[in-house]
């Protein structure tokens, strides 16, 4: 199932109570460019995405850890995950959800570590996102945003995102929030050099 609100607001570090709780970053750059490795998702970063979730999203919008496997495991999902500078840190993470019926890709969770935002990451992320639609043929990137998460509004805008004001099927009314959209244009058609 979709996190309603796949973007909501950071939280302060807590411990988790599993072991391997985020603590806070003391060396993580702040509005810098970061060398990073965007990779697919493996096993081995579940812990990792995992803490980050916990991190980045309050209750109720937080996985269970047995909820992110299973949502992991569900057919049509991808997932990408930020490695940072240490290999194996996971700083930041995307779920999506191909939905070739609706033609468009579903965001289902956008994770960035809080010490690593402003550098670029969820932009990337969001960008591989249009990506993977564009390749897949699909016509759309959607979001489910909460109607008061306008830090996540303000940043979807910024990357092209529309607001459709369409609650269905992540909301029950527009009051609670809606589906941005971006939409992905198909790649025009490489014309062959004449000799």
């Amino acid at each position: 199932r979709a996190k309603p609100g796949a973007m909501a607001g950071a939280v302060p570090a807590r411990r988790s109570g599993r072991e391997g709780a985020a603590s806070p970053r003391r060396d993580a750059p702040k509005n810098r460019k970061v060398e990073v490795l965007i990779r697919p998702f493996r096993p081995d970063d579940l812990d990792g995405l995992f803490v980050l979730d916990y991190r980045c999203y309050a209750p109720p919008f937080r996985f269970g850890y047995q909820q992110l496997l299973l949502t992991l495991q569900q057919a049509g999902i991808t997932a990408l995950v930020i490695e940072g500078e240490r290999k194996g840190d996971v700083i930041g993470g995307l779920i999506v959800r191909g939905e070739p019926n609706a033609r468009w890709v579903s965001i289902v969770s956008l994770m960035v570590e809080p010490d690593y935002r402003r550098a670029g990451l969820g932009a990337r992320l969001l960008a591989w996102a249009a990506g993977y639609a564009r390749s897949s043929q699909w016509e759309a990137v959607v979001v489910p945003v909460e109607r008061e998460n306008t830090g996540a509004a303000a940043f979807l805008a910024t990357q092209g995102f529309v607001d459709t004001g369409t609650a269905q099927p992540y909301f029950a009314s527009a009051e609670q929030g809606s589906l941005w959209r971006l939409e992905v244009p198909a790649e025009p058609p490489v014309e062959e050099a004449t000799p």
